[in-house]
């Protein structure tokens, strides 16, 4: 009878044994999971959001280190086909079209303008100013706009950087020597496939434009693309400027400010018109840019019998900044012989710049010490 009791007890000590032991294997199969988990998302336990540019430097701009760099897992190290704007991995379909380059009313309830690959604000008279919005991908887009008038330098912009322009007309008042553009559609010439909001805002939608290439048998698919102003930093690696920079304000006019303000989960820039986030009312996002470049122009005004137009002298040179990661760079900017635009650091050198999609806003060079960093 004792033998029995001792045999008893020893297999429930054994069972509790085997138990504890298994408990200990899965704390430990868990834990290693979990840091795994931590691992894939950041080299410091923080989340990237989901449209986050895959980089993920020390942004600690006051002590933090340009040379701390973290590689992310499934970042390509040298893709085959790379966005010739952004520098982001694309297929090769992608990358041989043509990129449509909007030009809207910053002002205006805006659709179809979020993650486009190069947003350029231009000023005009007034304080007024207009934006370019480049997108590679438009179709299925139900509404695009608010379409603007271009003039002529404003689409030689897209000499720089290629693309089809569209805008709703022409407002050029003054005669200057023609400016070559690749390609345009004018929407004021297709009344049946655009609408008007508010008495004045056009508005159209992606299927509306492609079927319109077709038409004029616009090639949107065999594109070469042009030569960019700055070279691109290599992929798992981040730029960093000397300074901070996390809110930029640039005054165009007192009823025409456009700011910015660094998110440091997304390390990207959030556009705002006017102290509010200019919001893409199609998608509900917000406008955000890894760089932001403010680069200062010349403005020549023209008074003429039928009224007054400013013009940006964009093909020639100037002062600038470089803002990207919460930090700054001062740079210089030029258009050379064979009409490149071209981005130099201090020391003469082709900027180097993070992956990304980028906002340009070009000012006026009086208007230099009204632009704020902080």
């Amino acid at each position: 009878m004792q033998k029995e009791t001792s045999s008893g007890i020893n297999k429930v000590l054994a069972a509790i044994l085997i138990g504890i032991m298994f408990i200990f294997m899965i704390g430990i199969v868990v834990n290693g999971w979990q840091t795994d988990k931590i691992g894939e998302n950041s080299g410091d336990g923080s989340t990237l959001a989901p449209n986050a540019d895959n980089l993920n430097g020390d942004t600690d701009i006051n002590g933090g280190t340009a040379d701390n760099f973290t590689n992310i897992e499934n970042t390509p190290s040298n893709p085959t086909y790379v966005n010739y704007i952004t520098g982001l991995p694309v297929s090769e379909e992608s990358l041989n079209r043509v990129p449509f380059v909007m030009v809207t009313n910053p002002l205006a309830l805006s659709y179809g303008i979020s993650d486009s690959e190069l947003t350029v604000e231009v000023p005009t008279e007034n304080g007024n100013t207009r934006f370019l919005i480049y997108k590679t991908e438009i179709s299925g887009l139900g509404k695009l706009g608010a379409f603007e008038k271009t003039r002529n330098y404003i689409s030689q912009l897209t000499s720089f950087f290629g693309g089809l322009i569209i805008s709703s007309g022409n407002d050029d008042i003054i005669s200057y020597s023609s400016i070559n553009t690749d390609i345009a559609i004018n929407l004021s010439n297709y009344g049946d496939a655009t609408y008007i909001e508010n008495g004045k805002h056009v508005y159209t939608d992606g299927n509306n434009i492609i079927k319109i290439s077709k038409n004029e048998n616009i090639d949107l698919y065999t594109y070469k693309p042009q030569n960019v102003p700055f070279n691109f930093c290599d992929f798992g690696k981040s730029v960093f400027g000397n300074s901070p920079a996390t809110d930029v304000l640039i005054p165009y006019s007192s009823d025409n400010e456009t700011s910015f303000a660094y998110d440091y989960e997304s390390q990207t820039y959030i556009l705002y018109k006017n102290e509010r986030i200019k919001v893409d009312m199609l998608s509900g996002n917000n406008m955000t840019y890894k760089n932001v470049f403010v680069l200062f122009a010349d403005v020549v005004t023209y008074e003429t019998a039928y009224g007054t137009e400013s013009v940006v002298k964009t093909a020639t040179e100037g002062k600038g900044y470089y803002i990207s990661n919460g930090t700054l760079t001062e740079i210089r900017w030029h258009v050379d012989s064979l009409n490149n635009l071209i981005f130099k650091d201090l020391n003469g050198n082709k900027l180097t710049v993070n992956r990304g999609n980028s906002y340009i806003g070009y000012c006026k060079s009086s208007n230099l010490d009204a632009v704020v960093f902080k």
